[in-house]
């Protein structure tokens, strides 16, 4: 991500920031007045006491009345008022600062769970959200905003109280005969000189806050990609258990520590970078404080010698000086680095903004009990984003109610887009497909999708209960799930599990949850797909890494299970397959073949035959594997 601060105009900044605390505003009502509220008492509690102070020394010093004393003192009151009023507000933004980082990765779900699933696939997108994810902390985005708003207003309360209070300087004059240059000291001209060299010192102080700001900003960004690197090798790769055994067996620590040491050395090198800049503009700062801080001595001390105003007023009018140095500085470094938060606020509603192409529609699907659900392909073609490569190509194809169909092909043949196609995980490139009649793009698209139940290779089950997973809800009927269960050949297995259905599947966050195998997983996978009693169900190779006869075990149970809905198996093993009224045979993106299966090894110059064949050979019972057809066929 490149740097884009200084290519916006104050105004886009602005938008920004009031777009972010819009958006906080709906978690938190109120935060921009809590911060207010605590930065007003804040620098309050600080000018009345600093105020009274003076106050009192001026009376110690002058007629010391008893009365007037006792009324001054009585006045700190005023700051344990405002104590509490700045406490109060205090723990209200605080407890937004604590918890921002989980509320933005859930804005961040939230948009995951509604982006088109293109966008989820596109590599672009997924590394933006890497980085946004990488960025986060106490430092940037929405922790960062309320951080630097903070600041800012704390900065802009103490100073417009602390220059209330030393307006008095420009009325207040010396009884004494002045001349030269005690009585241009004396003058208003030299206060507002005085103060015209402050505002000169903080311009040139916020430049510097500024470029420093953008620089460490990019530093951040820069650490934070190397540092993903370093991070997968030393904890997400070396922390995982079924690493230590390839790491052992291919002695792969040399090339893990090469790897490692480069990304550290990279990380190291940003990392210095950071440091270096941050140094630099403490630097320049703290010479610009430290300039301020001896002229705002320097005047006041003048002041005072020459009779301008009294000892108390010089403890007053010294500390209010400085208060209104430090806030100008305070302001220009919260402007500067507001502006630097920006950069990583934008990337996140860049995110956010990513639009939903996908076409919505706002028909209903009909309710049938007798799941008379007819779907057609006419003449559909399909590129991945960002290829001229054609997945699928001119694909004409009809599902009728209570199909049994096999999808078969070599990798790549366009199996699995046809069902993203088919379950508008994707929309046609060209051509469209009809449900009844209708193009499913016209139809709600929640509506649509609760006609599929899919059970992908790549399936994934959570860390939460069996119950839970069959579901997929925290709500669930036990005794569907129970029957589910039963039908996919794991009843027994979650019967002796010790809490049943509420026991925890893997150990990610409960003591007592229960390992499962891939089998296991798999069979769990097939019962929520059953749990769903969707119209169409579809099986995408699950069972992949299971024995042919396992595989077969479980399609042709499942089979069983599926009834009178339609049904479509994904396998690379035709042997699966040969129960399903329907074969069909793709190759490079177009569907060539359809038909029974032994329809299909009628042609034995098909597809399917060369397929069926290629297989057909290490499955033939007692006939001993050729070794010479074995290593011709290894690929």
């Amino acid at each position: 991500m490149t740097n884009k601060s200084n290519k916006r105009t104050l105004k886009q900044d602005y938008l920004i920031i009031s777009r972010a605390i819009k958006l906080i505003n709906t978690s938190t009502p109120h935060l921009l007045l809590h911060i207010n509220i605590f930065s007003f008492c804040y620098a309050a509690t600080y000018v009345a006491s600093n105020y009274i102070t003076a106050a009192i020394i001026d009376e110690l010093v002058g007629n010391r009345d008893i009365k007037k004393l006792i009324i001054l003192i009585s006045c700190y009151s005023l700051e344990i008022i405002f104590r509490i009023l700045r406490d109060k507000s205090w723990r209200k933004v605080r407890s937004f600062h604590i918890i921002a980082n989980k509320w933005e990765e859930m804005l961040l779900n939230e948009k995951n769970f509604s982006m088109d699933y293109k966008n989820m696939e596109n590599s672009k997108i997924k590394a933006m959200r890497q980085t946004i994810t990488d960025s986060s902390g106490d430092t940037a985005r929405f922790s960062g905003l309320v951080g630097r708003l903070v600041t800012f207003f704390n900065a802009f309360w103490r100073g417009i109280l602390a220059f209330g209070v030393s307006l008095e300087m420009f009325f207040m004059h010396s009884d004494r005969i002045l001349s030269g240059f005690q009585k241009f000291i004396d003058s208003p001209l030299a206060t507002l000189l005085f103060f015209v060299i402050i505002a000169a010192l903080t311009f040139f102080d916020y430049k510097a806050n500024g470029k420093y700001s953008h620089l460490i900003a990019d530093n951040m960004k820069k650490c934070s990609y190397s540092g993903r690197l370093l991070h997968y090798y030393l904890n997400d790769y070396l922390d995982d258990s079924k690493t230590g055994k390839d790491v052992r067996i291919f002695s792969q620590q040399k090339l893990v520590n090469y790897s490692s040491d480069i990304f550290y050395n990279e990380w190291k090198n940003h990392k210095n970078d950071w440091f270096s800049n941050e140094k630099k503009k403490g630097m320049w700062h703290n010479g610009f404080w430290v300039a301020m801080t001896a002229l705002t001595y320097l005047y006041v001390a003048i002041k005072v010698y020459i009779g301008s105003f009294g000892l108390g007023s010089f403890v007053k009018y010294q500390w209010c000086v400085s208060k209104i140095a430090s806030a100008t500085f305070l302001f220009a470094m919260a402007i500067a680095d507001l502006r630097a938060n920006n950069d990583f606020l934008e990337l996140f509603f860049e995110y956010l903004d990513i639009p939903t192409d996908m076409h919505y529609g706002t028909i209903p699907t009909e309710k049938r009990m007798d799941n008379k659900y007819d779907i057609e392909f006419h003449n559909v073609s399909f590129k991945y984003p960002n290829t001229d490569k054609y997945a699928i190509k001119n694909l004409n194809l009809k599902f009728k109610v209570g199909d049994r169909i096999a999808v078969v092909g070599m990798n790549g043949s366009g199996k699995t887009t046809m069902i993203k196609l088919l379950c508008r995980l994707y929309d046609p490139t060209e051509g469209y497909i009809t449900l009844n009649g209708i193009d499913i793009q016209k139809y709600d698209y929640e509506d649509y999708l609760k006609l599929f139940s899919v059970v992908f290779q790549d399936f994934k089950l959570f860390s939460f209960s069996v119950g839970e997973n069959v579901a997929a809800s925290v709500d669930y009927d036990e005794e569907k799930v129970w029957s589910s269960l039963e039908k996919a050949g794991m009843l027994e297995r979650v019967k002796a599990m010790p809490k049943g259905l509420k026991t925890p599947v893997y150990k990610d966050f409960e003591e007592d949850g229960v390992e499962i195998s891939g089998g296991e997983a798999q069979k769990l996978a097939i019962a929520r797909a059953l749990y769903k009693d969707a119209a169409f169900v579809i099986l995408d190779e699950p069972t992949a890494s299971l024995d042919p006869i396992a595989e077969h075990e479980i399609y042709s149970r499942f089979n069983d299970m599926v009834k009178d809905k339609t049904a479509v198996y994904i396998s690379h093993r035709l042997s699966s397959c040969r129960f399903c009224d329907r074969i069909l045979v793709f190759d490079n993106g177009q569907l060539i073949q359809d038909g029974s299966h032994e329809t299909l090894l009628e042609n034995p110059n098909g597809k399917y035959s060369e397929l069926w064949n290629a297989q057909a050979q290490y499955y033939a019972e007692n006939k001993p594997l050729n070794p010479s057809s074995l290593k011709s066929n290894k690929t």
